[in-house]
Order: structure tokens, then sequence, then C-alpha cells
């Protein structure tokens, strides 16, 4: 009885969130990533995910079966929609904006780990992994790190609930008018096209719209991406069994998934599917619960503390290394700006400060600037996260 309610509200639990994400306006603001570890970790704390009963073993079970199956269906899914070949091709200096944020992120992430590493802090190695996975596109990266370096779920929600609370005042400086002084440090061009404007259009039409996904014409338009997605997942398990030894196969797994993913993105009638995006959010809402409910407070040591200023340390070197870079590109303020919000905080996060640049070029290019950190952050967290075996 304890694990069919647990997997019901694994399972229906995301619906219940993306009711709530559409109904309240405050909890629009929140995030449906916020809400859903914050279910979580309610099942966790009021003992309906227990630590040690008899069923444990049948729930531990179907909680890594449910985490294994998610992060294949929703990467495929978030990346089939993006048009990778139009956007390198018509905004060279967006994509110059999007390499020194990467460049930034992974440095910074090196930096912090070196001067972390003897403090005694449990998987640092997985938690800078992670981290650079967070700070180049965000949650999609995030949750195919977590399946490839299977970090701890103590460490795991740690890294996700301290870079929420940090980035958290960084967003309120760059809403709070913090783009001004930035204005003063890199070259500054007004978006005359845009001046009268009232900001940019809606992002619903392309981030977490959910009206209508469950109407017979967009269910029917989903079969092709789901259908597509589970031969990519089937396909690159195949590959990792066959041709590459146990140590890397999961890691393998999510890189083949990715590569695969963004190859498909170039079929057109693929990535014009109707909720993609949505369907792959899903999928991330689902393991975002089941990760956040395996917390268990007792297991926290005394880490907390140092995890918390290496991923402040982490942020703090990552934007002002990436606003550095962008100066020596020339990379504009606004355009910087956009950027880090792309990068850092996700694309769903970009349109509320391109309203306050009232620029719909910056709302265009941090939408692409994010959606190639989504396609490059889980190879550049691996690839960090194996540099960092060598110290």
């Amino acid at each position: 009885m304890r694990l069919a309610i647990i997997l019901i509200l694994y399972l229906l639990g995301p619906w219940l969130i993306i009711w709530l994400y559409g109904r309240f306006k405050i909890l629009s603001k929140v995030g449906t990533i916020v809400l859903a570890y914050a279910l979580g970790i309610i099942m966790s704390l009021c003992g309906l995910v227990p630590a040690a009963l008899p069923e444990t073993d049948s729930i531990a079970r179907s909680q890594e079966l449910l985490q294994n199956l998610c992060v294949p269906m929703a990467i495929p899914l978030m990346l089939f929609s993006a048009d990778f070949l139009s956007w390198t091709k018509s905004l060279k200096k967006t994509f110059t904006a999007f390499l020194c944020g990467v460049a930034a992120a992974c440095l910074s992430v090196v930096i912090a780990f070196l001067l972390f590493k003897n403090q005694g802090i449990f998987e640092l190695d997985k938690a800078a992994g992670l981290m650079v996975g967070f700070y180049s596109g965000g949650t999609p990266n995030v949750a195919a790190l977590n399946m490839a370096l299977q970090p701890s779920s103590e460490t795991f929600l740690l890294v996700n609930t301290f870079e929420i609370f940090i980035t958290f005042f960084l967003l309120a400086f760059l809403v709070g008018g913090g783009y001004k002084p930035i204005r003063r440090f890199l070259p500054y061009v007004p978006d005359t096209a845009d001046s009268t404007a009232s900001g940019p259009e809606s992002p619903s039409e392309s981030f977490e719209d959910y009206r209508g996904i469950l109407s017979k014409r967009n269910l029917q338009g989903l079969l092709l991406p789901l259908g597509c997605s589970v031969a990519v997942a089937a396909l690159a398990a195949t590959i990792s069994f066959l041709c590459v030894g146990p140590d890397y196969r999961v890691i393998s797994i999510i890189l083949i998934i990715t590569t695969l993913s963004i190859a498909l993105s170039f079929w057109k009638k693929l990535r014009q599917s109707p909720k993609m995006f949505e369907a792959g959010m899903y999928f991330i809402l689902v393991f975002s619960i089941v990760v956040a409910s395996r917390f268990q407070i007792s297991n926290v040591t005394g880490q907390a503390g140092g995890l918390l200023a290496f991923i402040a340390v982490v942020l703090c070197l990552c934007f002002f290394l990436h606003m550095l870079f962008s100066k020596w590109c020339r990379v504009d303020a606004d355009l910087f700006t956009i950027s880090a919000v792309g990068l850092i905080f996700s694309p769903p996060f970009v349109p509320t400060v391109a309203s306050l640049l009232k620029s719909r070029r910056c709302l265009i290019s941090g939408i692409v600037v994010g959606l190639l950190g989504y396609a490059s952050g889980t190879y550049l967290g691996i690839l960090v996260y194996m540099l960092l075996q060598q110290f």
C-alpha cells in the first residue's frame, strides 16, 4: 500500500505541480522544479519514504527505475525542438557570448575545486561536475549528470538547494537594476528597434506552457517524439553495452543520447512537433520528486557549510569571469546579461530580464544561449569531472 501511494505521488505529482504553476501567479515565479523538490522533501520528512523498513528495498528499486527511465526520456524531448543550425548561422555575437559563458563556468568550477579540495567536502568532484551543468543550461543537464556521475542523494539535493538559494540573490540583483552598472562596464548598444516596445511577448509559446498538452491533437503530435526518444535511449544503451566497459557505461549512454538527440533535431518534421519541451519537463519533474524524496536529513554531515561556500565561490567567479571574457570579446552589456541569465538560470527566466532590458534581440539571444547550454552542458560537466579526477 505504501509503495502504491509513493508511485502515485511520483507519477501524478507533476500534474498537481503543473496545475498550481498555471493557477497561482506567485508559484509561477517560484518555478516547477522548486515545487517538485518541495513535494519530494515533504514526502521524505513526513516519513512516507522510509529509511529502513521491510518494504524499503522495493521502494528503492522503484526509485532507481524511475530515475533511470526519466532522464533518457527527458533529454531527447527537450533537445528535439532546438533549431541549432539557424542560430549558429544568424547569431554570431550570441554564439561568442555563449562560449564566454561556458568557458567561465568550467574555469570557475576548476578554480573553486582546487581551493576547497582539502576541506573534507564529501563528493566534491561530483558536486563540481553538477555545478558545470547548472551554469551551462540548468536542470536538464544536472539531471543527466546525476545519472552519469551518480552522486549520493544528499549531495545532489544539497547542491540543488544551495544553488537555488545563492542564485536567487543574483537574480534579485539583476531584476532590481543590476544590469545598469553592467552597462557602464561593458559596451552598451541600445536596441532602437525595440525602444518603443513594452517588452517581449510572453514566452508561453516556447517554455512551460502546459495548456492543452492533454488535448487529442497534442497527444497525437507527441507520438513521434516519444517514439524517437525511446528509440534513441534503446540505441544508446545497446551501443554502450556492446562497446564500452562497465566503468564508463552510464556516462557513455548519456553522451550518446545527447548526441543522437541533437542530430535528430535537424529533422524538421520532428522539430516542429508540439509540446515536446513540456513533455520533457514532465519527466524532469518526476525525476526531481524522486530525488528529493530520497533525501535523509540524518545523513547530512558537516559538509553542508563547506559545500555552500564552494557553490557561492563558483557563482561569483563564474559571473565575473564571464563579464571579463565578454569585455575581451567585445560582447555588449545587455547581451552579456541575458546570456548569463540563459546559462545560469535557464531559458524560462530569460523573458523576465529581457523585458527589463526592453529588447527583443536579447529575448531571442538569451533563449538561444540557454538552449545551446542544454546541448553542451552534459558533455562539459562530464569532461570537468574527469579532469578533476586527476587532482
